[in-house]
């Protein structure tokens, strides 16, 4: 009887401490609204949750309309738990994918909290909504670099205690959930679905009025920034014209060297392939389609030698066994300086990808080709085909440009001490920023940097970012 007593007044203690905190931390939020999801109710309302997805690495087996890692954004969007496979999932959740072993090192997601942080709170300090009861591995960080495991999710909600972990008073930014490889059911839509992740940390206190900072893509840029590809393969010339001079060099070393500055600003996570054509039925799959690994796709790439004629057809048909098993979206882009010489039919190697059912594009860049008008109208033909885009590329600038369509632009925001405030993706929500003067400087090649950009208090500030005149241009603007 003593003991119950004792635990009663210890849950009367704790509810007390905890109606304080809620209280002050509403005190704090003025108008913010509590919301309740799953049964557990946030006192700061739905800006308790994750703002910004910082990296998506799919692990085995997700389908394409489940692999939006936007939908763990923002509060709980589904009806609750009780899918457990692709058929019954919703597009409301991302899923993970399964991992193969502990060595694997995908099927993992990370979130950041922008206008709030993760703390230790009385009580559980952290809530993950998992859709299909698969089990996931949480941790989290402050700096988005060294995590900290704190325990394993697989409802919705799981609340979990971060206090035997961490330190009084310290902060988190980032949750990293990742599958558990123990758990391997191989189907269609295994590995954890994560809905949303919310913290009970207090919306972070400033003392400043806030303003939006959004950065969007524009043109051709806006085109291809729809949907990221997961899988990209780069299919390159090598017949004997690439070894023609051009500018200080010749033309093969010249995309070689815009090749490996490509590589540098694919996202971590994409599945990079490398085929090379020459010579009348001669393609070779040189990389693969695996995770992307910078300093092995840079080797290959300054091995390439040239030689032969030129075979489109021949390695738009080999590349149907490269996405063998790969889930979408698939992007191609295709480098070449001139049309199909080997009496083969492109086009219709392009569209039988398509029939043969790749959610797939193709980029096409037509390389140093201004005096072979039918070789562009047979290079557009190819990549309208697919729904992509031709672009001419008749320096190495423009060819620069050309090969960093597929890639998501990142932008970096700095303040007016040169103290990174902010980075992240062209297509990302946009960051709350106290009122002031920033610099943005944008991962375009080379930078494109926007100086004096002012954001206003309770007002969103535009960038939009387009190809134009041999480089990239920004404006700057206050809808």
């Amino acid at each position: 009887m003593k003991r119950t007593r004792h635990m009663k007044t210890a849950r009367i203690i704790l509810g007390l401490i905890w109606l304080v905190w809620a209280v002050g931390t509403i005190g704090q939020l003025g108008t913010a609204q509590p919301t309740t999801y799953g049964g557990v109710t946030f006192p700061q309302g739905d800006s308790a949750f994750a703002d910004r997805v910082a990296a998506y690495v799919q692990g085995s087996c997700v389908c394409t309309a489940f692999s939006r890692a936007k939908e763990a954004l923002g509060p709980p969007d589904c009806d609750g738990p009780g899918c457990t496979n692709c058929a019954g999932c919703g597009t409301c959740s991302v899923s993970l994918g399964y991992r193969l072993s502990e060595l694997d090192d995908r099927a993992y997601l990370v979130l950041e909290f922008v206008d709030n942080r993760l703390v230790d709170v009385p009580g559980p300090d952290l809530f993950v909504y998992i859709t299909n009861g698969h089990p996931a591995r949480i941790e989290i960080s402050a700096d988005g670099s060294s995590f900290i495991a704190v325990g394993q999710a697989d409802s919705w909600p799981t609340g979990i205690d971060i206090s035997p972990y961490v330190q009084p008073g310290e902060e988190f930014r980032f949750v990293r959930i990742s599958d558990v490889p123990a758990d391997e059911d191989r189907s269609a839509c295994s590995g954890p679905c994560v809905d949303a992740v919310g913290a009970m940390g207090p919306t972070r206190a400033t003392g400043e009025e806030m303003g939006a900072l959004e950065l969007r893509p524009g043109g051709e840029l806006a085109l291809t920034a729809l949907e990221a590809p997961k899988n990209l393969l780069i299919i390159l010339d090598t017949s004997s014209s690439m070894a023609e001079p051009f500018e200080d060099s010749t033309k093969i070393e010249v995309a070689k060297r815009v090749l490996d500055e490509l590589v540098g600003t694919i996202p971590d996570g994409t599945r990079v392939g490398l085929r090379v054509f020459g010579g009348c039925q001669v393609s070779k799959l040189l990389v693969p389609l695996a995770p992307l690994d910078r300093a092995a796709l840079r080797a290959r790439i300054q091995a390439i030698e040239t030689g032969g004629p030129t075979p489109i057809a021949y390695a738009l048909e080999q590349a149907k066994e490269d996405f063998d098993g790969a889930y979408g979206p698939d992007l191609i882009l295709l480098v070449t300086d001139g049309m199909e010489t080997c009496h083969g039919d492109p086009v219709k190697a392009a569209k039988d990808l398509l029939a043969a059912g790749y959610d797939l594009k193709i980029h096409v860049v037509g390389f140093d080709i201004g005096s072979l008008p039918k070789a562009r109208e047979q290079l557009k033909e190819i990549a309208a085909a697919t729904g992509g885009i031709y672009f001419d590329a008749q320096s190495s600038s423009e060819l620069r440009q050309a090969l960093q369509l597929p890639t998501e632009l990142r932008y970096h925001v700095y303040d007016q001490a040169g103290q990174e405030v902010f980075s992240g993706n062209l297509r990302e929500p946009a960051p709350n920023l106290p009122a002031g003067v920033y610099r943005v400087v944008i991962d375009t090649l080379p930078p494109t940097v926007v100086e004096n950009v002012i954001v206003s208090a309770n007002r969103t500030t535009m960038i939009t970012v387009e190809r134009a005149d041999g480089g990239y241009k920004a404006e700057v603007s206050t809808p």
